[in-house]
């Protein structure tokens, strides 16, 4: 069975304040995303919130046939976990089949939720990765709107068998969604809570041992 994505309750206390700042700091910006994440051990749970605009280009209802295909690409590639985050290829990580929250989505679009085995994709900046089609993965619709704005969130967890080689996180994001400047991420890791920036210029996340 799955465990829930929660952090862990030894740094939930530790975290607790910053995150509730964090929370009370993000707003819907066009260009910048917020990432939360969690590494414990071998387990790294992500948390992805990101404009609709820049991962679809448009935050309202699809029109017509094209602007479906539009959004069907970008559940395609927002799922697409081996492609936005690449870990040491020493710390052998695999992952869990995300989880999609679609804000602003039509009442009448029904969620697909499939169940999925996790899937061993070891990671590393500049080599090949082969992955399977991730565009059926679980879908939550539900409503992030902002003042006729709209979020999407994705929860990503994933579990590597060798945490010891486990020494950074890359994204593949900013290539993926090029209309995207700034990922805000708050980190809890080995060395407790701090926040950093990514930029297209700056897409590593170095984790403490």
């Amino acid at each position: 069975m799955r465990r829930p994505l929660l952090l862990p309750l030894c740094i939930a206390a530790t975290l607790a304040p910053s995150l509730a700042l964090a929370e009370a700091g993000k707003v819907h910006v066009h260009g910048v995303a917020n990432l939360d994440v969690s590494v414990d051990g071998g387990i790294i749970e992500m948390n992805l919130t990101a404009p609709k605009h820049d991962v679809v280009g448009f935050e309202r209802a699809p029109r017509d046939a094209a602007e479906e295909a539009q959004l069907l690409a970008a559940r395609k590639k927002v799922l697409d976990h081996g492609s936005l985050w690449l870990f040491s290829v020493r710390a052998q990580c695999g992952a869990e089949a995300p989880v999609l929250v679609e804000g602003g989505t039509s009442a009448s679009m029904e969620a697909k939720d499939h169940d999925h085995d996790a899937h061993d994709h070891s990671h590393d900046h500049g080599h090949d990765h082969g992955h399977d089609d991730h565009g059926h993965d679980d879908h939550d619709h539900g409503d992030h709107d902002h003042g006729g704005h709209s979020d999407w969130t994705v929860r990503y967890r994933f579990r590597c068998d060798a945490p010891a080689g486990l020494t950074r996180i890359e994204t593949g994001a900013f290539a993926a969604f090029p209309s995207l400047q700034t990922i805000n991420v708050q980190l809890v890791d080995a060395s407790g809570a701090r926040a950093l920036t990514l930029t297209p210029s700056a897409t590593r996340i170095d984790l403490a041992p």
